[in-house]
């Protein structure tokens, strides 16, 4: 498949777009994000009236001893670990977009110094990168087109900085560099930071940069970059030292200063008169963000080293996960490697069984398919059999079919100009059926909150693509799509929920949210979203019910009991100004379209006594509901497409 991607540029003044990129977590419902928060952050200054009030509340408002607590909620890591990520409050994301229009020159050096990174910012981003198969696939997306100026923003900046190294960790194993590494160096050892955000000790930042020189005094410029980094950190994960949250991209900066220091002081070490090993020709280490990879001549030498590393790990108040370490010779080729590869081969054998490359790759063309079972389930039982002889579990591979699959769906769906539907469109029918038995059966036995977005983004492409072209056919692509989802959906194996605190399950809420796209004549059984959304009263689980079930009456019961949650939950705003889930949970209260504005005036009298502000009068009621009627902060109720929306997801995507 030809290399699809395409450059535009980057407004560099614009500060705000560090909410879209470095203080949101990837992995959340398909319909939240800090878009709307941005929006309404550019706006801010020329707001007038109990918007304005608002805004000031959420957004400006600070004082001198700030402090917030982040929601924090658990996701599936892997069939038996999880993962707790946090979505910060509004006030400490500003307080981070401040940090960074101060210091975004002093955060690239303190992510320089060091030789080991093969990820890491160096500039302030100038260009965006963007898949053009995107832009394929323009054709099937609903409603206006968006801004030029919100579309750039909105659809393509990744990132505030420009990263040097590689955007994934295989894509290093894939390259020529790792050849010629294993080819420079016998032996791979692997280093494992036992639980790095939640060990990373705060104030350590001002270790790592108080050495540094930058500026003419530079100890002093450190001193304040060091301890107002610390401080903004700290304070938005309510004044903790032990540990900072995880998900933001703005924790893996503050982890990648501490860890470059850590390199710095590994090759100092090894190049002392003690040992006097040269970087490149006695050895070689190159770490992806707490992942360390050793490479070297013999089993001593790189033993040696990784006790030097840990050793100066240990300085940080970090240490190493030893059980987890693995000592490879040459060949460098892992059993998990070999599954990938023979799954590589498998996919490939597979799509080319049924599909054709025509327009130099931009196009997949179907093939007449006479047993569509047998095709299905000959792919299914050879990967079946990978797995197996490996002794791999399918969450090893799942999540790379997956992706595979999503792109060559993205490839089918642009067809031709010049193809015939008359003559072809029965096999169109029969490759996205296809599609959607393999893809359900891989997401159904393995899902994973990463993969939920491209399966989402699949079904939804091919649904849409039906609707367009497939005449009669498009009822049976529909119905096929609904059936399978609802059978993953009613699977007690797949909505099994995990017994820990705090956990969402985002895979399912996934699916859900991507079902609300179908229309109203494919609406699920109010039982199976009784069974999806339960009694969890959670931030994401609250917003996720009601943007489903919007005013369809057949909910009116789910309805109730979520408004009777959402009540509760905003029951006592006398912290709102530091519980970030109170504060997310009212913001985006007062722009649903799904809340009447009876039950919004109650909140909003409520956020007036506890914060010992005038309440509104109603013409400023009036037009508080007037203008917030078309803006929204993190779940876009109005979302036309959620195209959009998994689009972004797949785009934002930095490590």
């Amino acid at each position: 498949m030809p290399d699809d991607k395409k450059a535009e540029r980057i407004i560099k003044s614009d500060y705000c777009r560090v909410l879209v990129t470095e203080t949101a977590p990837y992995e959340t419902p398909i319909i939240f994000s800090n878009d709307g928060f941005y929006n309404i952050s550019k706006k801010h200054d020329t707001r007038t009236g109990f918007a304005k009030i608002i805004e000031n509340l959420f957004i400006r408002s600070k004082g001198e001893k700030w402090s917030t607590v982040p929601y924090q909620y658990k996701i599936r890591k892997s069939a038996t670990d999880f993962r707790c990520l946090s979505v910060l409050h509004p006030l400490s994301q500003w307080q981070i977009r401040l940090f960074y229009e101060r210091y975004e020159h002093l955060i690239c050096h303190y992510c320089t110094l060091g030789h080991f990174s093969i990820r890491t910012p160096f500039k302030t981003a100038s260009i965006f990168y963007y898949k053009s198969s995107w832009e394929n696939i323009g054709q099937y997306k609903r409603g206006t087109v968006d801004d030029t100026s919100s579309e750039t923003r909105l659809k393509h900046s990744s990132s505030f900085y420009s990263y040097k190294g590689y955007t994934r960790l295989y894509k290093m194993f894939n390259s020529k560099a790792f050849l010629d590494l294993e080819k420079d160096f016998s032996i791979l050892k692997t280093l494992d930071v036992s639980k790095c955000f939640d060990s990373i000790y705060t104030h350590s930042i001002a270790w790592a940069t108080k050495d540094k020189s930058f500026v003419k005094d530079g100890r002093y410029a450190a001193s304040i970059f060091g301890n107002n980094f610390d401080n903004i950190i700290r304070m938005a994960n309510h004044n903790e030292t032990n540990g900072i949250v995880i998900g933001p991209e703005v924790s893996r900066i503050f982890s990648e200063i501490i860890f470059q220091d850590v390199d710095c002081k590994v090759e100092a070490k090894l190049g002392s008169e003690k040992f006097n090993w040269i970087l490149g020709v006695d050895y070689s280490i190159k770490r992806y963000v707490d992942d360390v990879f050793i490479f070297a001549r013999s089993v001593d030498v790189a033993n040696k080293i990784y006790e030097i590393y840990a050793d100066t790990l240990l300085s940080y108040k970090l240490h190493v996960n030893s059980s987890k370490s693995q000592l490879y010779q040459r060949p460098f080729f892992t059993p998990k490697s070999k599954v990938i590869r023979d799954v590589n081969l498998y996919v490939n054998e597979f799509t080319e069984r049924f599909l054709e490359e025509i327009e130099e790759g931009a196009s997949l063309k179907p093939k007449k398919i006479f047993k569509v079972d047998r095709l299905v389930r000959s792919f299914i039982d050879a990967i079946k059999s990978t797995c197996s002889s490996e002794g791999m579990e399918y969450d090893e591979v799942s999540s790379y079919i997956i992706s595979a699959l999503f792109e060559r769906t993205k490839l089918l769906i642009n067809i031709p100009k010049s193809f015939d539907f008359e003559t072809g469109v029965n096999d169109y029918k029969d490759a996205c059926i296809v599609f959607l038995e393999v893809l359900h059966f891989f997401y159904s036995v393995a899902p994973s909150v990463s993969s939920s977005y491209k399966f989402c983004a699949s079904l939804i492409l091919i649904c849409r693509f039906a609707d367009q072209h497939l005449g009669h056919y498009k009822h049976t692509i529909k119905h096929r799509a609904f059936d399978l989802s609802l059978s993953l959906l009613d699977s007690d194996t797949f909505h099994k929920r995990a017994d820990v605190d705090n956990f969402i399950s985002l895979e399912v809420l996934n699916v859900i949210l991507s079902l609300s796209d179908f229309g109203a004549a494919y609406l699920l059984p109010p039982h199976i979203v009784e069974k999806v959304f339960g009694e969890d009263s959670s931030y994401f689980n609250i917003v996720s019910c009601l943007f489903y079930i919007k005013d369809h009456n057949q909910y009116s019961a789910i309805r109730e009991n979520t408004h009777k949650k959402l009540d509760a939950k905003l029951q006592d705003m006398s912290k709102i100004l530091s519980n970030t889930e109170q504060a997310c949970l009212l913001l985006d209260s007062l722009t649903c379209p799904y809340i009447d504005r009876k039950r919004k005036i109650k909140y909003i009298n409520r956020l007036c006594t506890a914060m010992k502000i005038s309440k509104p009068n109603q013409q400023e009621l009036g037009d508080f509901f007037s203008y917030y009627a078309s803006e929204y902060w993190f779940i876009n109720w109005r979302e036309v497409d959620l195209l959009n929306a998994l689009e972004r997801k797949e785009l934002r995507q930095v490590y």
